[in-house]
């Protein structure tokens, strides 16, 4: 049978479309193809299955979160674990406090070790204000600690605390090296110790004796001298009470007789409590004067 061709009577091609078929290589290309030996890899599938292992718990880590601790673990197995830690700058904190705080854990790698967060855990123990933390490789951490200063004793109930100088609280007073710091007492006496102390400091005499400043009623200050003896301010213009108190004192040592208290609330007058042993004796001498006035009287 003879071949039709696409050409027409006139030796031009058709401009009929070729007709739909399978797509087959050029002749060469498959005949190259097919001379070719091919053969599969020694331990192709071998290697295959761990590669697929490999992808697979690469995949779960990521998955699970735990590319980090992986890579902690590889790091600290090669001689990058945290193996020594040099504290420095604090007094108050332990270096028990501090390392609790780090939270390094038995494999801990200087590598993944989050500055950021182990400085957050540092500065929220009590006395601790700042803390800069530095790695040093291949296995060292230093940690820096600048601490609170405590600069009041706040008193609310039973409970005393020690507070810095914007009226925060440190910690709670649990022994003696700290009791000789002004003391405030009351809600919200905290946040204007520097009030107080601003108030009195431009009368030595009470300055200098003054153990405690009580804030009654959010409103105004009792000032409490280191005998016991009360002073009692009004609301309005203390400062002029207290220069009031002040020449008294200078002219009649008024603060080192036997009294309780100075209530200075009343602008026109000054009231004076005697203390119980001195009331006696003023309540004695009174009935004596009074005693040898009818007496007198009766002579004459």
């Amino acid at each position: 049978m003879q071949q039709v061709s696409r050409l027409t009577m006139t030796g031009r091609r058709s401009t009929l479309p070729p007709k739909r078929g399978r797509f087959r290589l050029p002749r060469r290309l498959g005949l190259a193809l097919a001379g070719i030996e091919w053969r599969m890899p020694e331990h192709a599938g071998l290697k295959g299955a761990a590669a697929l292992f490999i992808a697979t718990a690469f995949a779960g880590m990521i998955a699970g979160d735990h590319v980090r601790t992986t890579i902690g673990y590889a790091t600290a197995w090669c001689g990058l674990a945290v193996d020594s830690v040099r504290i420095s700058g604090q007094s108050e904190t332990s270096e028990i406090e501090v390392l609790d705080s780090l939270a390094l854990g038995p494999h801990a790698s200087i590598v993944t070790l989050d500055l950021g967060d182990a400085r957050t855990r540092i500065e929220a123990l009590p006395w601790v204000a700042r803390a800069t933390l530095q790695k040093v490789y291949p296995d060292t951490l230093k940690v820096a600690i600048e601490e609170k200063k405590p600069f009041a004793l706040w008193q609310r109930g039973p409970v005393t605390t020690i507070i810095d100088e914007r009226g925060a609280v440190i910690a709670p007073l649990a022994d003696a090296r700290y009791a000789g710091l002004p003391r405030v007492v009351g809600v919200g006496a905290n946040e204007r110790v520097h009030e107080v102390l601003d108030l009195v400091r431009p009368f030595a005499a009470i300055a200098g004796r003054m153990r405690g400043a009580v804030l009654v009623s959010e409103r105004r200050w009792n000032i409490v001298l280191d005998d016991g003896v009360t002073i009692l301010l009004p609301q309005d213009k203390p400062e002029e009470a207290l220069q009031k108190l002040a020449v008294a004192e200078a002219k009649n040592d008024l603060l080192e007789r036997d009294i309780v208290s100075v209530d200075l609330r009343l602008d026109d007058r000054l009231y004076v409590r005697l203390a119980p042993e001195a009331m006696k004796r003023r309540i004695e001498e009174i009935k004596a004067r009074e005693k040898l006035a009818k007496k007198r009287g009766t002579d004459a």
